[in-house]
């Protein structure tokens, strides 16, 4: 018998990823196309990735998902995680030249 605790706290993942995806794909959106912004742009698919390897965790555990998605899902998260490092680091570089500039 499932647990139905675990039921609820995926489903709820699944509506906070969704809201999560929602917005990265609105803020890729705004930055299309400027270079200034591509650290923001790495954050967004990043938070992408991990929202939906998030979500792909949350079915496997509601719906019993065949073993496989379990580590492909792993390695969405590590892409998001990188994805996230690598906008953090830009943005990161970008403050510290604006803060030296003034």
């Amino acid at each position: 018998m499932v647990n139905i605790y675990l039921i609820v706290v995926n489903l709820l993942s699944l509506l906070i990823n969704l809201s999560l995806a929602y917005f990265a794909v609105r803020l890729l959106l705004v930055f299309r196309g400027e270079k200034t912004d591509i650290g923001w742009g790495y954050v967004s698919l990043g938070v992408l990735a991990l929202a939906t390897s998030s979500s792909i965790f949350a079915l496997y555990y509601i719906l019993t998902l065949p073993s496989m998605i379990h580590p492909i899902a792993g390695v969405v998260m590590m892409i998001g995680d990188l994805l996230i490092l690598l906008g953090l680091h830009e943005e990161y570089k970008r403050w510290q030249l604006s803060e030296r500039s003034r």
